[in-house]
């Protein structure tokens, strides 16, 4: 079975990091969990698999590949890009033909991240020996695939039947949005890998301290958050525009930056892909504690520790990345 450790510790990061400590899933609803574990994990664990195939493929194609899973999940299965009544996504801002445009933009952002870049990278860190590796074969890849997809009917039954019943997408919105998914998946599979760089140790050049891409991912990650603030004039008409846009080239700006500073080139280290972590997850956690579950005393109190047992842990394990890139550094 430790053969397939990372599997499965993928395959439970990315419902517990995107639905627990945001607190869409609070202990008081854990008994959908396995559900969630089948849709996040089948689907994170999917990706991770198809893209590692393709040697040299990097972050980018998961990125685009977790933009396809948005659609999916929010487009197609719970329907949250149309529902104006759902998770209030119709009051947040940028209604128009139908299709929550704010919302919709925050939501996709979140599942990349949140869903997927953030649990395959921590995973990827907490098996660095196995990093690299395929952790599946095609037939392991065929379930995951069959995971991912039978947790998307289940949840999308008790959207239906349960928690929208009286919503339904019209059949062109649900066509478009499946047509697009299916665009970027093909796009994120089929477009040519490019050559690593062959770049000797001595010509690597620094990256910026650990300690400075913290903070910058916790401001550009509330920044993307701030979508759920704003002022009413921004919420309507064209307007609506200026904060989805701002938002997009935030975040894309801030990719770029990442990216270059991760290159080949540079002393990227697992401390480096730790921080991000680490900078990505308390607006999620804060905003599940105000906010998401601010109307159950009982869920919030759950979310707070197990958000607070989250970053002791993560702590600990930073010391231990610290110490490992330490003795890499020496040998």
């Amino acid at each position: 079975m430790n053969c397939y450790a990372p599997v499965f510790t993928l395959a439970l990061l990315a419902p517990f990091i995107a639905e627990f400590l945001f607190g869409a899933t609070p202990i008081s609803r854990l008994g959908g969990f396995v559900f969630l574990a089948l849709l996040y994990g089948g689907g994170a664990v999917l990706i991770r698999e198809l893209v590692r195939r393709r040697r040299g493929s990097g972050w980018g194609r998961i990125a685009v590949l977790g933009a396809a899973y948005a659609l999916i999940e929010e487009g197609l299965v719970v329907q949250s890009f149309f529902n104006p009544d759902l998770f209030q996504a119709g009051a947040i801002g940028g209604r128009a033909q139908g299709v929550n445009w704010i919302w919709s933009e925050w939501t996709v952002g979140y599942h990349i991240l949140w869903s997927l870049l953030i649990p395959i990278l921590l995973t990827e860190l907490l098996f660095p020996t196995r990093r690299t590796e395929l952790w599946l074969k095609n037939p392991g890849v065929a379930v995951a695939g069959v995971c991912f997809a039978f947790g998307a009917i289940v949840i999308g039954i008790a959207f239906r039947r349960t928690i929208a019943p009286t919503f339904r997408a019209p059949i062109a919105q649900l066509a478009t949005t499946a047509f697009v998914a299916a665009v970027l998946a093909v796009l994120a599979l089929t477009w040519p890998v490019r050559p690593s760089a062959q770049q000797l140790p001595e010509t690597r050049r620094s990256a910026p301290s650990p300690w400075l891409l913290g903070p910058l991912v916790l401001a550009v990650t509330t920044g993307w958050f701030g979508l759920f603030f704003l002022p009413q004039p921004l919420k309507s008409g064209a307007r609506a525009l200026i904060p989805m846009v701002a938002a997009a080239a935030l975040t894309g700006g801030t990719g770029f930056l990442i990216r270059k500073w991760s290159g080949p080139d540079r002393k990227w280290t697992d401390l480096h892909s730790l921080s991000l972590i680490f900078g990505a997850l308390p607006v999620t956690m804060f905003f599940g504690a105000l906010v998401v579950t601010a109307g159950n005393r009982t869920d919030q109190i759950g979310q707070v520790i197990g958000c607070s047992v989250t970053l002791a842990l993560l702590a600990f394990f930073a010391d231990r990345v610290r110490r490992r890139d330490s003795l890499v550094a020496m040998a």
